[in-house]
């Protein structure tokens, strides 16, 4: 997501998760149409799985980790693409 940002010129030094989504949602997705919705609902999901890893109680399952995994190839591979890469 960084990454796809910088490509485009926003540059921050310090990145909060929540404000990265924000900005990437709106700059990459929405304003400039870069990529579909559904990667800002990619980056939803890994933040949401993340924080239950962090500090939920049980553990994550295979489906949400393989699902994730799945997400997150895609998202790679269209950040390479649209970087030039």
């Amino acid at each position: 997501a960084i990454a796809a940002l910088e490509h485009f010129g926003i540059k921050q030094t310090e990145w909060t998760h929540g404000g990265l989504r924000n900005r990437f949602g709106f700059e990459i997705i929405k304003r400039r149409q870069a990529l579909p919705e559904r990667f800002g609902e990619y980056l939803g999901f890994a933040y949401r799985l993340r924080d239950k890893a962090h500090y939920g109680r049980e553990e994550l399952s295979r489906r949400d980790v393989e699902k994730l995994l799945s997400y997150t190839r895609q998202f790679v591979q269209a950040i390479d693409e649209v970087i030039g890469k």
